[in-house]
């Protein structure tokens, strides 16, 4: 699987209205939000044709009717999908079909184990809090939970003080990203780690907290 660090400052994106790099999915995000491909690399948004902006990273971000899809292709795997909806809540999607771009047969949608999946849906291994905080204001208390593959792959999710959630990625004990957004101002992601906490940049927020809530134990 090919890591993604998105970079601290965002260079120029590219727009279009198709990519063939764009992989064949559909899938369900949240309440009331689905979102699919065509052949064409054309993304549908409920239905509507969407948008597209190609980031330097390799995501792709579909916007429509004020409603964002942020798509990871993840090559032969299926891709990591999160929504930003029209009320400014966030979240992952459920992929339920996916075919890689250039061919391939289709796969089904993540097994059971998939992170970003599960925390999609409310299934975590654990609970804990954590320091957070917006801008730079004094860091606060949040709730956080974390859904984990084991070996430092997991997904944390953090609730911040408004009630809006951010989901923040990690493979092998590394902090990839966050489902950040256009619609978040800013998509600007840092992350360090040092001794045992892992101290994360994500959009015009921030969070600290051990990395023992990534791996267990």
């Amino acid at each position: 699987m090919t890591k993604r660090i998105m970079l601290a400052t965002i260079a120029a994106l590219v727009t279009g209205t198709a990519s063939a790099e764009v992989p064949l999915f559909a899938a369900q995000c949240g309440a009331g939000i689905t979102t699919d491909s065509n052949a064409k690399g054309q993304v549908y948004i409920n239905g509507k044709v969407a948008k597209i902006t190609k980031r330097p990273d390799g995501q792709i971000s579909a916007n429509s009717a004020g409603v964002w899809v942020d798509i990871t292709p993840q090559g032969g795997s299926a891709p990591r999908i999160t929504y930003t909806a029209k009320d400014k809540s966030t979240g992952a999607c459920e992929v339920l079909s996916f075919k890689a771009p250039g061919g391939g047969h289709a796969s089904s949608a993540p097994s059971r184990g998939d992170s970003t999946e599960r925390a999609g849906r409310g299934d975590f291994d654990a609970h804990g809090p954590v320091q957070c905080a917006q801008g730079k204001q004094a860091m606060v208390q949040c709730n956080a939970a974390v859904a984990r593959e084991g070996g430092g792959t997991a997904t944390v999710v953090v609730t911040r003080p408004d009630g809006r959630k951010r989901f923040i990625f990690f493979e092998k004990g590394k902090a990839i990203g966050a489902d950040l957004s256009q619609a978040d101002g800013s998509q600007h992601f840092h992350a360090t780690r040092k001794n045992d906490m892992y101290r994360i940049e994500a959009g015009h927020e921030r969070y600290e907290f051990i990395e023992a809530l990534v791996f267990g134990g």
